[in-house]
């Protein structure tokens, strides 16, 4: 018994690895991104605009304005906090 678990242990020890894993291509994507069973999963903008507005969830200029500054504010305030300069914070601009 112990001979045979011996055996075992040494045919596995000296077994060559790439006979484990078939050597195709086929593991590599043909094509890399938001994407999954053919289909991009990721919405865009231009898809979530028009779904949210449609909804009535999508704000008013006015209030995406507000939402903006206040934002840009939030962002500069923390650098300062951080000791950064808070000019290296990006203006918003339109998102139409």
């Amino acid at each position: 018994m112990r001979i045979v678990v011996l055996a075992m242990v040494c045919a596995v020890c000296t077994a060559d690895p790439s006979i484990a894993a078939p050597s195709s291509d086929a593991s590599v994507p043909h094509e890399i991104g938001n994407r999954a069973h053919g289909f991009s999963y990721q919405p865009t903008q231009s898809e979530v605009r028009p779904r949210e507005a449609a909804a009535g969830i999508r704000p008013s200029s006015d209030r995406q304005e507000a939402i903006d500054r206040t934002l840009h504010q939030l962002d500069r305030d923390l650098l300062r906090d951080e000791g950064l300069a808070p000019g290296s914070v990006p203006l918003f601009g339109s998102r139409e």
